[in-house]
């Protein structure tokens, strides 16, 4: 049984346990007024009084009884609840244990592809392109986008383009409005390398000439600084229609290094 069931079972038992107790405290409080109600009506004979008042007293003893029962229906309910809020902490314990050890495995994982990228040389983008046509694009900038299909695309196209933008954390994002975001995690650190990434990313517009869909294309490059995500390089190819060339605009670029930047 898991703790989930065993926390909703204990807290029915305690609800149940509680009403019970308020119902018998509340029979007991009737049938007392009840009494009491008949003992002050004048039409009683003498004799009849005298039985009321032993009964009444009856009915209290009993009263003392259904008090200690009440009061230990009421004790193992909050027993209970107790114990019910005792099974929910060990779950937040151990889910805020398995959330820890998962950060630490996400970190490593993360560190273990930064060393990976960093070892791969960067490759010139090929002339022939990457095969950005390939792909259902039209299905994309429909009224109702295909959300399979574009998993799939952003994640071939982020397997294709790491040996050439140095990132194996490529997002791609099609908009209604034909805009393409291409959104770069980099690690690399010297200026060849990063120049060379600008150069591919020139040729990646070029390719995308090739698809009438696209009207413009929107690059970001993030990278990791004191635990915080900072665009070290974003530009913006646009075109007015789908048969013209893509235009860059908008660029800024930041050097880490001495803090300064461009655009």
């Amino acid at each position: 049984m898991s703790n989930i069931n065993l926390l909703v079972i204990l807290v029915i038992l305690s609800a149940g346990l509680v009403g019970l107790a308020i119902i018998f405290v509340g029979i007991r409080m009737v049938f007392d007024w009840r009494l009491a109600a008949i003992q002050r009506e004048p039409d009683h004979s003498p004799l009849f009084r005298r039985k009321l008042n032993h009964l009444r007293k009856i009915e209290q003893t009993k009263h003392v009884r259904y008090l200690l029962l009440t009061c230990l229906m009421i004790g193992i309910g909050v027993a209970l609840t107790i114990g019910s809020f005792l099974v929910l902490a060990d779950d937040h314990q151990k889910l805020k244990t398995w959330t820890i050890k998962l950060e630490e495995r996400v970190d490593n994982l993360e560190i273990q592809q930064e060393q990976l990228v960093k070892s791969i040389p960067l490759k010139k983008y090929p002339e022939e392109g990457i095969g950005l046509t390939d792909y259902e694009w039209d299905k994309l900038t429909a009224g109702e986008k295909e959300s399979k299909l574009q998993e799939q695309m952003e994640t071939a196209i982020s397997q294709q383009s790491a040996p050439y933008f140095g990132s194996f954390d490529t997002q791609v994002s099609v908009t209604e409005a034909k805009t393409l975001t291409l959104q770069l995690k980099s690690w690399t650190e010297d200026d060849t390398s990063r120049d060379t990434i600008k150069q591919n990313l020139d040729a990646f517009a070029k390719e995308a000439e090739k698809i009438s869909e696209l009207t413009a294309i929107h690059v970001r490059m993030l990278t990791s600084v004191d635990n915080e995500k900072q665009v070290i390089y974003s530009v913006n190819y646009s075109r007015e229609k789908s048969e013209d060339v893509f235009h860059k605009k908008n660029v800024s670029e930041q050097n880490l290094k001495n803090d300064g930047g461009k655009g």
